[in-house]
């Protein structure tokens, strides 16, 4: 009985860039863009705008994008692939400091002095 082959990627480690942006990354750049979306359709200063005849939600959406990209693409510039997910995670959630590490700043004086009046 033979025995069947299947062909295997062997590129599984590669990673899935478009416009030279990670997927995580353009998923982050979309919620912006939706929740700019969203505040030039509600806010009551931007509802009733417009700029070269775009209505406000949409030009504030088009700033995000066209911004947002700008920015991601200096920002990732020679930093390692999932580095704006780990940045976002790391700043998002509570800092675990260690009791045994000294203070950078010291609030008050370790020692009291016996002062005699």
């Amino acid at each position: 009985m033979a025995l069947n082959q299947t062909p295997v990627s062997r590129n599984l480690h590669a990673s899935i860039k478009f416009l030279g942006l990670e997927l995580e990354d353009l998923l982050y750049l979309g919620m912006a863009g939706v929740a700019a979306l969203l505040a030039g359709q509600f806010l009551p200063y931007f509802s009733s705008r417009s700029i070269a005849g775009i209505p406000m939600n949409w030009a504030m959406f088009l700033f995000v994008i066209v911004g947002g990209y700008a920015a991601l693409a200096i920002f990732k510039t020679g930093k390692p692939p999932g580095y704006l997910g780990d940045y976002i995670a790391w700043h998002s959630k509570p800092h675990a400091y260690s009791a045994m590490e000294r203070d950078r700043q010291l609030t008050r004086e370790y020692l009291i002095e016996d002062v005699e009046e």
